[in-house]
């Protein structure tokens, strides 16, 4: 059976005579007579009772116009929906992420991937840098934002921006009333960080540049970026977040800047080199257009 059959007799119907279908076909009368025939041989059954004047339908036509019809627009319907999942249009897209989304450029590049394309359902994912990676592995996401570096063949990366480092403080540390701070500087203060940053590439950062001839010192818990933030607040000592984590204010907390040549990370969108979800390479478009560096922009808390 033809899809072509099913929208010949369904024009048919309509129309109530051969010849009106052919006309609103743009064909000659002979081939929908044809493929009407085809049909209902196919059927073992007559669609249609045929008059001089035209034609209406049997019981038996009458039940197939309700899933012709039927088939027809579900038919439609999943190859425009298919087409527009090819086109990034429409679909689903899962992104991991380590950097925050209180400020910055991934915050400016969903709200600008929802507006462009707000068929595409997303779904998000925040974890640790080798949490992105195991995740992509199985599929459980389409993309990750991550400053790991990743070195396996099986992934596609491209770099999108330098994320700047910022000091987070308690407000009534001897450091809050600079407007900038060193490594030097941090090197003196208690340091927490979060427990899965041990071994990180940020961790690996700060101890090349707070302790490079020490092993670098700083009490670790398993906890959120919020929640540490909070601990900082609480006094338990200092620690280093990106920038883009300083867009909302915590209770006695300071940002400052960390005013050297070399603080910022990279950040990496990575992705399987097998994932061919149309989506993805729309939406890492989208933020690679819309990243800029950090340059030497200051803050102002």
């Amino acid at each position: 059976m033809e899809l072509r059959q099913l929208r010949y007799f369904v024009a048919v119907a309509d129309a109530g005579s051969f010849s009106g279908a052919a006309a609103a076909l743009g064909v000659i009368q002979p081939t929908v007579s044809q493929h009407i025939q085809r049909l209902e041989s196919r059927l073992h059954t007559n669609l249609f009772e045929r008059y001089p004047r035209g034609v209406r339908l049997t019981h038996a036509g009458q039940r197939f116009l309700r899933s012709a019809r039927r088939i027809i627009y579900e038919l439609d319907q999943a190859t425009g929906q298919a087409g527009r999942i090819a086109r990034a249009e429409a679909g689903a897209l899962s992104i991991g992420f380590y950097v925050s989304l209180s400020t910055g450029p991934l915050r400016t590049a969903l709200a600008a991937f929802r507006a462009e394309a707000p068929e595409v359902a997303l779904e998000l994912q925040e974890g640790s840098p080798p949490d992105l990676l195991a995740a992509l592995r199985e599929h459980r996401i389409d993309v990750a934002l991550t400053v790991l570096e990743v070195a396996s063949a099986e992934f596609a990366t491209l770099h999108l921006w330098d994320e700047e480092l910022a000091a987070v403080l308690p407000e009534d540390h001897p450091l809050a009333t600079r407007e900038a701070v060193s490594w030097s500087d941090l090197a003196e203060a208690p340091l927490v960080l979060r427990t899965w940053e041990s071994g990180s590439v940020l961790y690996t950062f700060l101890a090349g540049r707070v302790a490079p001839d020490a092993y670098l010192e700083a009490d670790q818990h398993f906890v959120s970026r919020e929640a540490l933030l909070s601990l900082v607040g609480l006094g338990f000592g200092a620690t280093v977040i990106g920038e883009s984590a300083t867009g909302v204010a915590h209770s006695g907390v300071v940002f400052k800047p960390i005013a050297e040549p070399d603080a910022a990370v990279p950040v990496t969108a990575a992705w399987l080199k097998e994932n061919d979800n149309p989506a993805r390479g729309r939406f890492v478009a989208v933020v690679r257009d819309l990243s800029k560096p950090a340059g030497n922009r200051r803050l102002d808390r």
